[in-house]
C-alpha cells in the first residue's frame, strides 16, 4: 500500500513509501499537515515521520496525532518529546505493544525410539563380544510404549491500538491404535496389548501404532547379524551358526540348520534342517517338575491352613498373643495340629536338591523359604509370610508351565541337549548321542544312539541303541510307557525306579510297571 502525505494540499510521494514496503505496513496513515503515523501490519509498532520543511512541533501536537491514528498504547515517551523537538523525514518507531507469548505445543514421547546402536558389549573382565550386537527392538504385552504430553495456552498480546492480540493456537496431536496395542486414559497413552515388535507411522499430526507379534529374520544368524532376542514369536530364514545365540519369548521357527548354537523359545520350537552340537530349549522344563508341583501344592494347603489357625489364635487370644514368641507358637502348631508339614517340607527340599538340571529362581528361592520350616533359624512373622509368598509364587510359575507346554520339533539331533516342557518330536533321521527332557512325550523317528531321553509321558523310538557306541537310556515316569520297535542290547529302560537292561536285541515290546509296581516288558506293539 502506498502512503501520502498531504502538505498545503499538495501529495507527494517520499521516502517513507519505500519504508512501508520494507516493514509491510499500510493498515493506516494520520494525514495531518506536518506528519504521518503508520502502523504496522501485526499492529505491534507505529512510525511517526514529518515533512522534510517542518522544523519543530509541538509534543501534545505529536500525542493527538497518535491518537487520532489508533495509537494509544505502548508509546515511546522519550522517542515521542526527541521526535517533537527534532523531526524526522525517516520514519521513527515511536509505539510498539507486546507480542502474544505462544503456548506449549502437545508433546508425543515415544518409549521405544532412538535405541543407539552397539558395537559389541564388554563383560566384566573387559573382552568384547562381537556377537552382542543386535539393534532389533521389542516389547512384552503391557509395556507402556507412547505418552502424549499436554498443551499448555499462551498468553495474549497488546497491540499499540490498545487490542488484545491473541497467541497461537498450540499444535495438537492424535494417537491412534494399530494392530496389538490400545490406548488409554483418554487417549493420552498407548500401551502394547501383545508381545512384539512396535513401531509407529506419523502422518501430518496423527501418530498410529502398531506391535508385530512376528519377526522374520531374514538370512543367518551369524557375527554379523548378532545375537537375537525378540519378545514374541520368530522365524529365521537362514541358520543359526556356531557360538551363536537365539532367544524369543513366543515361538521359534528356524528354516535351515542349528550348529554349535543356543535356541531359547518361550512357545513351540521348529528346526527345518537339523541339529548339530547345539542346546533347544522351549518352554521351562526341568526334571521332576510335575512330582514338585504337587509336592508344593500340598505343602500351599497346610501354610493356607496353618495361618488360618493361627489367625484364630490371635482372635481368641487378643493383645496377648503378641506377647508371645511367634517361632514358638508356629513351632508347637507344626508338632501337634501339623505333623505332616516338616516332613513334606524335607521330602520337597530332598527333591529340589536332586535335580540336577537348573531349576527357576522361584523355585531355587521357595526351597531356600522353606528351609526355615525345618532349620534352627528362629522363626518370624516376616519369615513366615515370605514362605507363603514364596511357595505361591513357584506354585503358579509350575502351573503355568503345566498349562501351557512347549514342543520341540526337528528331523534330527547329534550331539546336542534338547529340553521341552512339551513334547519332543524327532521326525526322520534320528539322533546320535543326544540328551531329551521332556515334560510330556518323546517320539524319535529313525535311532535313537547314545545318549538318554527322560520325559514325564510316554515314548516312542523306533530303534534303541547300535552295535557300536555307548548304550542309550531311557526313562518315564511311574505312569508312562516306553515303546521300542528295534532295541539293541545294553540299551536301558525305566520306568519310575524300575530299570531293565537289555541282554540282546529285541524286536517290537513296551515296557510300563503293573498293578504291583514291577516292570512289564510285553511283546509287540
Amino acid at each position: 500500500m502506498r502512503s501520502l502525505i498531504f502538505h498545503h494540499g499538495i501529495p507527494k510521494d517520499i521516502v517513507t513509501g519505500c519504508f512501508l514496503a520494507a516493514v509491510g505496513v499500510g493498515i493506516m496513515a494520520e494525514k495531518s499537515r506536518d506528519l504521518k503515523v503508520v502502523i504496522s501490519d501485526n499492529k505491534l509498532e507505529a512510525y511517526l515521520s514529518a515533512h522534510e520543511e517542518v522544523v519543530a512541533l509541538d509534543p501534545e501536537s505529536v500525542r493527538q496525532a497518535l491518537q487520532a491514528a489508533g495509537v494509544t498504547s505502548g508509546i515511546k515517551e522519550e522517542v515521542l518529546a526527541s521526535f517533537a523537538a527534532s523531526p524526522q523525514v525517516q520514519p521513527v518507531l515511536v509505539a510498539e505493544g507486546d507480542p502474544p507469548q505462544p503456548g506449549v505445543d502437545e508433546r508425543v514421547e515415544v518409549f521405544f525410539n532412538g535405541v543407539a546402536l552397539r558395537e559389541g558389549v564388554a563383560d566384566d573382565g573387559g573382552r568384547v563380544d562381537f556377537r552382542e550386537t543386535s539393534t532389533i527392538v521389542s516389547v512384552e504385552a503391557g509395556t507402556l510404549l507412547a505418552v502424549k504430553h499436554p498443551s499448555r495456552p499462551g498468553v495474549p498480546g497488546k497491540a499499540v491500538t490498545g487490542e488484545e492480540l491473541p497467541p497461537p493456537a498450540p499444535r495438537l496431536f492424535e494417537l491412534r491404535a494399530g494392530k496389538g496395542v490400545e490406548l488409554q486414559e483418554n487417549g493420552t497413552r498407548v500401551v502394547a496389548l501383545v508381545d512384539g515388535r512396535p513401531w509407529y507411522k506419523r502422518t501430518g499430526n496423527t501418530f498410529i501404532f502398531h506391535v508385530e507379534p512376528l519377526l522374520v529374520h531374514k538370512g543367518d544368524v551369524c557375527i554379523k547379524s548378532g545375537n537375537l532376542r525378540f519378545k514374541g514369536d520368530l522365524k529365521i530364514l537362514g541358520n543359526v551358526c556356531e557360538a551363536m545365540k537365539v532367544q524369543a519369548t513366543g515361538c521359534v521357527e528356524i528354516t535351515g540348520l542349528v550348529t554349535r548354537a543356543t535356541v531359547s523359545s518361550g512357545g513351540r520350537l521348529l528346526v527345518h534342517r537339523g541339529v548339530i552340537g547345539s542346546i533347544l530349549q522351549a518352554g521351562t522344563s526341568f526334571p521332576g517338575a510335575k512330582k514338585l508341583s504337587f509336592m508344593l501344592r500340598d505343602i500351599q494347603s497346610n501354610l493356607d491352613l496353618l495361618n488360618q489357625a493361627l489367625e484364630q489364635l490371635k482372635r481368641h487370644q487378643g493383645n496377648n498373643l503378641d506377647r508371645v514368641d511367634f517361632g514358638r507358637v508356629l513351632l508347637t502348631l507344626m508338632d501337634t495340629k501339623f505333623k505332616d508339614l516338616r516332613s513334606l517340607v524335607k521330602n520337597t527340599l530332598r527333591e529340589i536338591a536332586a535335580i540336577r538340571a537348573e531349576v527357576p529362581d522361584e523355585v531355587s528361592r521357595c526351597g531356600r523359604s522353606l528351609n526355615c520350616l525345618v532349620g534352627l533359624n528362629p522363626l518370624t512373622v516376616k519369615s513366615f509370610g515370605d514362605v507363603i509368598k514364596d511357595v505361591e509364587s513357584a506354585v503358579a510359575l509350575l502351573q503355568e508351565i503345566a498349562e501351557n507346554p512347549a514342543d520341540v520339533v526337528v528331523p534330527s539331533a547329534m550331539s546336542s541337549t534338547i529340553q521341552s516342557s512339551g513334547s519332543v518330536y524327532v521326525t526322520r533321521r534320528g539322533c546320535v548321542n543326544t540328551t531329551i527332557n521332556a515334560g510330556q512325550n518323546v517320539v524319535v523317528k529313525g535311532s535313537f544312539k547314545g545318549g538318554e531321553i527322560f520325559c514325564e509321558g510316554n515314548a516312542e523310538i523306533e530303534e534303541l541303541g547300535s552295535d557300536l557306541g555307548v548304550p542309550p537310556v531311557v526313562r518315564v515316569g511311574a505312569a508312562g510307557v516306553i515303546r521300542v520297535k528295534r532295541g539293541f542290547p545294553g540299551s536301558v529302560v525305566q520306568v519310575g525306579q524300575r530299570r531293565l537292561v537289555l541282554t540282546q536285541e529285541m524286536g517290537s515290546f513296551k515296557a510300563r510297571l503293573n498293578k504291583e509296581g514291577e516292570l512289564d516288558i510285553i511283546p509287540g506293539n
